[in-house]
């Protein structure tokens, strides 16, 4: 897929969002957002919702799910109730909930019956299927990375030699990256680059089939920084959320090692990561910049830096 359909198919995205009204609903109070909205909907259709499946339904974590039912609370548009399951709180709305749930659904049904009374039948079908298709292919792909498992290196060479195989294909094949028998050989030798602190720092990420799909390792610099090595995800994981997954492993170990800074060599035509990079707080810097235990790999010729605190409160949002 091109960038210009990507970025044509946002823009889309959030045009369909802000014409259905989802952002004007708010009115007078700023302290209502559409996932307010949102699960008030799910309430409805689903009266005794527990809090944990309506996060799941949302795509939110317990913790934000829980600030944002509470404040539905507050207003007097839900109530929480207890079930045989004292753990569990069951959400039902309110009269107040139910009337703002109407108010939605009128001004939403006007809004498209309005824009369908321009198309004939033939084209609100192919509409509502082209929605339901993208929409399908966008819970898929979440869902592909859902069941990824990231583990720790250990001394299998099995393991070590299917990671490298893994790396490898992706340099050669899929970016022509002129490496040689020594490229990746770190791996191999974890116990030198990546074994400090009685304690492997390197990951790697595994399908439920079994296949090892992403890797990530965080080599010590010195005792305020850490170098990132050998972070790749193969083509069909890209998007998935298992970059995200790697990463936030590696910062929660920085956090151990009470590392400040990140540092990373990368090659020029993997401009993906470098986007990655960028739109996670990584800054690009000169090679001079690089602490003097950096360690050099030839193929590299783009440097970046990251804030761990910076870094780690963006991966989170």
């Amino acid at each position: 897929m091109q960038k210009e359909q990507i970025e044509k198919l946002r823009s889309l995205s959030r045009k369909l969002v802000r014409e259905l009204g989802m952002l004007q609903l708010d009115r007078s109070d700023s302290s209502i957002t559409p996932g307010h909205w949102h699960a008030l909907i799910e309430i409805e259709k689903d009266p005794g919702l527990t809090i944990s499946k309506l996060g799941a339904l949302l795509l939110m974590s317990i913790s934000r799910i829980s600030r944002l039912t509470s404040s539905l609370s507050k207003k007097g548009l839900i109530e929480f109730k207890e079930g045989l399951d004292k753990r569990e709180k069951y959400l039902y709305l309110t009269a107040e909930g139910q009337a703002t749930v109407k108010s939605i659904d009128d001004f939403s049904e006007e809004k498209i019956e309005g824009a369908f009374k321009f198309l004939q039948e033939s084209e609100m079908v192919e509409i509502i299927n082209a929605i339901d298709k993208y929409s399908n292919v966008l819970e898929q792909n979440r869902l592909l990375g859902s069941d990824i498992k990231i583990a720790t290196l250990s001394t299998s060479r099995v393991i070590r030699k299917q990671i490298m195989s893994m790396i490898s294909e992706i340099q050669e094949n899929e970016f022509s990256i002129p490496i040689n028998k020594d490229t990746n050989i770190c791996i191999l030798k974890a116990e030198h680059y990546f074994y400090y602190d009685h304690s492997y720092n390197f990951w790697y990420a595994v399908a439920d089939n079994g296949q090892i799909i992403g890797s990530i390792g965080l080599r010590k610099i010195n005792d305020c920084g850490g170098e990132i090595k050998k972070f790749f995800v193969i083509k069909e994981y890209r998007g998935t959320g298992v970059a995200k997954k790697l990463m936030l492993t590696l910062l929660n170990a920085t956090l151990k090692h009470h590392f400040k800074k990140l540092f990373l060599g990368s090659v020029d035509i993997l401009k993906a990561a470098h986007i990655f990079y960028k739109r996670y707080g990584f800054i690009k810097i000169v090679r001079s910049d690089l602490p003097k235990e950096f360690e050099l790999c030839e193929l590299d010729s783009v440097f970046y830096v990251g804030e761990v605190e910076e870094v780690m409160e963006k991966l989170s949002k």
